[in-house]
């Protein structure tokens, strides 16, 4: 999936996040792996944690979980959390597990602005 201004979450997705406030250091016992660019994120570095749910399937789920089943975190990177932010600032919505650098390369095409290396 491409760019988008709306994330779809209400639409039967299997699964959704909640986009995060601000970054957080990685807290963990292992290093994890940003959800983006699969690069590996060291204990203690800033990243951005994206909490993750499900709704519940049946009632055995629904009376011990309530409405919604929580699911394992994703992470971002602190490069990828700072595309997150900046195309989330400008209305775009990040569909987890897809790069965000490919996300700012088309929104760089979409706009016409050129990269300066």
């Amino acid at each position: 999936m491409s760019l988008s201004c709306d994330c779809g979450f209400d639409d039967g997705s299997s699964w959704w996040y909640l986009p995060p406030n601000d970054f957080t250091k990685l807290d963990t016992n292992r290093r994890k792996r940003c959800c983006s660019c699969k690069e590996l994120i060291d204990i203690g570095s800033e990243c951005l944690r994206l909490d993750r749910a499900r709704d519940t399937n049946t009632d055995i789920e629904e009376s011990i979980w309530g409405d919604e089943v929580g699911l394992a975190p994703w992470w971002l990177c602190e490069a990828c959390g700072e595309i997150f932010f900046n195309l989330n600032d400008i209305g775009y919505c990040y569909w987890a597990g897809e790069s965000l650098k490919d996300n700012l390369e088309e929104y760089w095409a979409l706009t016409g602005f050129r990269k300066e290396d």
